[in-house]
């Protein structure tokens, strides 16, 4: 019993006469000319060949085929060359697809040549050949083939089929032999090993498998040249991204926030962007400013009640103005209830949105911060460069995704690049108001045990500060320094904090009643937009001339 290849298919299409003259030459040249009679079905348009590159006796040799010449029935055919697997099997469809043949018989000419086909053997050369491609959709009727060898010949082996393979004839006259087959199933190989009386001939390598083909392409001195430059890359993106990098100045410790900015806005100069706590942190230094009171219900859900007119409101600073004119509390007695509901949400995610436009027109109106045209350049070479690097590992362009390695070298240099904060810089005032900004959230977040605070007659000065401690998101610290430095378990609530009961309550648990009941109301709002957005669905040896083809 013969075993063919696995994944075998059927090809209604037969091979009724298969003719191949192999020459090779001295340097390993292999030059063929492969005449194959196929019978057609109605239906059809031609056949197909294809070549594997790949030398299962030596993973570093390439056995492309070259001159690729064919005939159909004695005239021109149509044929379309390509690739496929990463270039490791190269396809030749031959046929018109906007035509099918007439049933019968139909002759095809292909001619090729493969360099370096000849193997080393010790003192010799061989040829180990599948003279009948394993990869034959179409069974065989007949199959005679021919090979023109470039020295004495020893002793041959002959076997048909993969795996459970059988014994075939092969007879030697002189420097050539000759096989004859008949009745083969598709995917049946006819496989020849014939040592060579002739120096080995050298082949051409690559120093990787040609798995690593579609990666490193064929070519030693390209995939170095690429390696050269994705260290250049990498080196050029860290470059430009240090360059983008301010130099941190000295952070003296401050006693006081700087004068005439809010909790965000020093967030935003110390960390050039706004916090994840900026809308809670604004909310808070409108009550400590006397803009308004925040009174607790049931269930952890707040109301925000405005007790400011409107020119106070305009003599604070422009975030804590952008959250009040979103949420409507910029007058007397208006009212927000931040109560879990969608529309509420809606609201609530729509005045956080306000607080990063606001901080940056701020910071460059102000003159704290001035644009970077050269980091703003530098941020869209490291976009540029992500777009080229995903064409060259998905696209692969000349099928070598190694051309897109230089580009994602520089992004991960530059990703620092794709940061907040790229394309303005501070100035000169902005890094003065950088070092005492950064100063007073050093005295808020150091330990006590570091830096201490004397609260003595200043107890109220550690609810003056919370704004900025959740702004600086150091709140929890701020909270144990003042514990550390009094011995009081928690501070009360200032009085723009009610707890809806009656009472003082303590500022710890009514800050996270608070901003859980403004989390709540914002998950809920997301929570919709997300639904909304989502949709439903649901072994033959080594050796060379592997390949096949069958007809379309």
């Amino acid at each position: 019993m013969v075993e063919t290849e696995p994944g075998t298919s059927y090809d209604p299409a037969v091979i009724a006469d298969f003719r191949a003259d192999l020459t090779v030459d001295a340097d390993g040249t292999l030059r063929a000319v492969e005449t194959i009679t196929t019978r057609m079905p109605a239906g059809r348009h031609g056949i197909f060949r294809y070549w594997d590159l790949a030398d299962a006796g030596d993973d570093s040799v390439r056995l492309a085929p070259r001159d690729i010449e064919i005939t159909q029935d004695g005239g021109d055919a149509e044929v379309d060359m390509s690739w496929e697997k990463g270039r490791r099997f190269r396809v030749a469809r031959i046929g018109d697809p906007d035509r099918t043949l007439t049933p019968g018989e139909h002759v095809y000419t292909i001619g090729y040549r493969i360099d370096g086909a000849l193997a080393a053997t010790g003192d010799g050369s061989e040829l180990h050949w599948d003279v009948f491609a394993r990869a034959w959709e179409m069974a065989a009727e007949r199959v005679r083939i021919r090979v023109s060898l470039p020295g004495t010949i020893g002793d041959v082996r002959c076997t048909v089929g993969y795996g459970v393979t059988r014994a075939c004839d092969a007879r030697v006259r002189g420097n050539t032999l000759t096989v004859r087959e008949t009745g083969l199933d598709p995917r049946t190989p006819i496989t020849v090993v014939a040592p060579v009386a002739v120096a080995p001939p050298g082949r051409d390598t690559l120093p990787w498998p040609i798995v690593w083909d579609a990666v490193l392409g064929r070519s030693v001195w390209v995939a170095v040249v690429l390696l050269v430059l994705s260290g250049v890359g990498l080196l050029l993106g860290a470059r430009a991204a240090s360059r983008a990098r301010e130099p941190k100045p000295g952070f003296p410790v401050m006693y006081a926030p700087p004068d005439g900015i809010g909790p965000v806005q020093a967030a935003y100069v110390v960390d050039e962007g706004v916090p994840g706590e900026a809308l809670q942190a604004t909310l808070l230094h409108a009550g400590e400013r006397g803009l308004l009171r925040l009174e607790a219900g049931s269930d952890e859900h707040w109301t925000i009640v405005g007790t400011g007119k409107r020119a106070q409101w305009r003599d604070v600073d422009p975030v804590t103005q952008a959250v009040g004119e979103s949420l409507g509390i910029d007058r007397p007695d208006s009212r927000f209830d931040a109560d879990g509901s969608v529309p509420s949400g809606q609201a609530l995610q729509s005045a956080q949105g306000t607080i990063a436009p606001a901080a940056r027109t701020w910071g460059l109106d102000s003159g704290t911060f001035a644009r970077s045209a050269s980091e703003g350049r530098a941020r869209l070479l490291v976009v540029g460069a992500f777009v080229l690097a995903v064409v060259g590992f998905f696209f692969t362009p000349f099928d070598m995704s190694l051309l897109g390695l230089p580009f994602a070298a520089f992004v991960v240099g530059g990703v620092p690049l794709l940061g907040r904060g790229i394309g303005i810089r501070r100035t000169p005032e902005g890094r003065e108001m950088w070092s005492r900004a950064g100063g007073f959230r050093r005295m808020l977040s150091t330990p006590s045990s570091v830096e201490r605070f004397d609260f003595s007659g200043r107890e109220n000065l550690y609810t003056a500060y919370v704004p900025w401690a959740v702004a600086f998101g150091c709140a929890d610290e701020w909270a144990e320094k003042y514990r550390a430095e009094t011995g009081a378990a928690a501070a009360l609530a200032p009085a723009y904090v009610s707890s809806g009961y009656g009472g003082s309550p303590d500022l710890g648990s009514a800050l996270d009643s608070f901003e859980s009941s403004l989390s709540s109301s914002i998950s809920a709002y997301q929570a919709t937009q997300s639904s909304s957005s989502s949709g439903g669905g649901g072994g033959g040896g080594g050796g060379g001339g592997g390949g096949g083809g069958g007809s379309w």
